[in-house]
């Protein structure tokens, strides 16, 4: 996620429709693990978990992070429940 937040193409798209958390692997708080759970085939960190305003999973994925595809997801989400 390290090359992937900041990219050019990302960072517009987050600081305008989200708001980003980091959690400990080796901790993580109690609602994390529960959003965790909603991953299928979550084996390989970095999970990257998007939740709604009400704490809702909305959507993740694990592992290796490709930019492009993140950008889609991120478009997707921004886009709405009709998307």
């Amino acid at each position: 996620m390290q090359g992937v937040v900041p990219h050019p193409e990302i960072a517009p798209l987050l600081q305008k429709g989200f708001v980003a958390l980091a959690s400990d692997c080796d901790e993580p708080e109690e609602q994390v693990e529960l959003l965790a759970g909603h991953l299928e085939d979550a084996y390989m960190l970095p999970f990257v978990i998007f939740a709604g305003p009400d704490g809702r999973f909305l959507d993740g994925m694990s592992g290796a992070v490709n930019p492009l595809s993140f950008k889609r997801r991120l478009e997707k989400l921004s886009a709405g429940p009709s998307a």
